[in-house]
């Protein structure tokens, strides 16, 4: 990956951390699990959630720092495609909480579905580029991804969401 590529990401991925903590941190004052971005999905649900989203965090960061180190030479992922899964990855993900924050109802929609398209284009990577030597803990990570951004947020908290709107 090149230097400017690699910078580029450190910088978006900085931006997802901050927005993350403003509006999701800073701005709760009941914590994360009782945050008002839930809408009312049982706390329960939410820390079942978060379990995911630890090993979703962890699988991400594993699998696209041994991509870094070693970028895929064939398969989806091969050329600049990582870089640009990465920035709609990113991009998609930081929108997320400013989208909610200020009731930009079709952008929260949107980023999830973008952010979830991205994680399957990463999935499917993991599995492409090592055909001959699949990784387990790659294929583990981006499949622990998915399950959180494609099936939680993109479907479960995507299908609340609406659901809130329409009340």
């Amino acid at each position: 990956m090149e230097t400017f590529q690699l910078i580029t990401l450190i910088i978006l991925g900085l931006f997802v951390l901050i927005c993350y903590y403003f509006y999701l941190v800073k701005d709760s004052k009941s914590g994360y699990i009782e945050h008002k971005f839930w809408f009312g999905i049982p706390s329960n649900v939410v820390k079942m959630l978060i379990v995911f989203q630890l090993f979703a965090v962890i699988g991400f960061l594993t699998t696209i720092i041994s991509w870094i180190k070693s970028p895929p030479k064939k398969g989806i992922m091969s050329d600049n495609n990582l870089f640009y899964a990465l920035i709609l990855f990113l991009v998609s993900a930081s929108i997320w909480p400013i989208a909610t924050y200020h009731k930009i109802h079709w952008l929260v929609i949107l980023s999830l579905i973008l952010t979830a398209i991205s994680s399957i284009l990463l999935l499917a990577g993991t599995i492409e580029e090592a055909k001959e030597d699949i990784k387990w803990y790659k294929v583990l990570g981006m499949l622990s991804l998915c399950l959180v951004t494609v099936l939680a947020d993109g479907v479960v908290w995507n299908a609340n969401y609406i659901k809130k709107l329409k009340n």
